[in-house]
C-alpha cells in the first residue's frame, strides 16, 4: 500500500477503518473488535532507538498490546499518554506494550512527540520498512492490536481509546490471563477535546 493512499484513508475516514478483503472489519467500523478465532500476526520488522531488531519475536510466551501509531496523527497522539501511564501496571501483569510508530522519519519523530508529551515509560519502537499497517490490515490510525501469548491476534481496538482507566483494565485483565474477552470490555473512545 502506498504511503499516500494509507495517509488519504486515515485522514477521508477519520480514524476509521477502511475497507479491505479477508481480515479488515467492516467499513468504517471503530471500537472493539473480538475475532471469532485467534488469528495469526504477520512478521514484521520492529526496531528499537538504536535501529537494532525489537520486533514481536523478542517477546515469545508475552500477551501484546501493539498499537501503530504515527506522530501526525490526533487520535494517535491523543491516546499516547494513558498507554504511557499504563505501561508500568501491564509490565508487572507480564504484558508487552509496543507502540510502533508508522511515521515516515522514524526514531526522530517519536522522539519528539515524546519529548513533546512527556512520555517516560513507551519505548521507542519504528517500521522502517513502513510495511506494518499493510501487513497487519490496518489501513487507518490508530489500531491497536491485543496478541495473545502465542502470538496470535485475539482483537483489536479501531481508533483511540482511553487505555488507562477502569473499562481498560477489565480488558487488558483478560488480555494477561488468556482468557476471552467480551463486548462489555470495550474502553471508552478517547474525547478529541483531551488531545495534548
Amino acid at each position: 500500500m502506498k504511503r499516500r493512499a494509507f495517509i488519504l484513508a486515515s485522514l477521508s475516514l477519520g480514524g476509521a477503518l477502511a475497507a479491505r478483503p479477508a481480515l479488515a472489519a467492516p467499513r468504517g467500523q471503530r471500537g472493539l473488535v473480538i475475532h471469532d478465532q485467534p488469528r495469526p500476526v504477520a512478521a514484521i520488522d520492529i526496531r528499537d532507538a538504536e535501529s537494532r531488531p525489537a520486533g514481536l519475536d523478542t517477546l515469545k510466551g508475552k500477551p501484546v498490546l501493539l498499537n501503530l501509531w504515527a506522530s501526525w496523527c490526533m487520535p494517535c497522539v491523543a491516546e499516547l499518554p494513558a498507554l504511557d501511564r499504563l505501561k508500568p501496571a501491564l509490565d508487572a501483569q507480564g504484558v508487552a506494550l509496543v507502540a510502533l510508530s508508522l511515521d515516515r522519519s522514524g526514531k526522530v519523530a517519536v522522539a519528539n512527540t515524546f519529548a513533546r508529551l512527556g512520555i517516560k515509560n513507551l519505548d521507542i519502537r519504528t517500521d522502517e520498512n513502513r510495511v506494518a499497517a499493510e501487513k497487519l490490515d490496518a489501513p487507518a490510525l490508530p489500531v491497536t492490536l491485543l496478541i495473545d501469548a502465542q502470538g496470535r491476534e485475539v482483537a483489536r481496538f479501531i481508533g483511540a481509546a482511553e487505555w488507562d482507566g477502569v473499562p481498560a483494565a477489565r480488558l487488558l485483565d483478560t488480555l494477561a490471563a488468556g482468557t476471552r474477552p467480551t463486548p462489555d470490555m470495550a474502553p471508552p473512545p478517547v474525547r478529541m477535546g483531551t488531545a495534548p
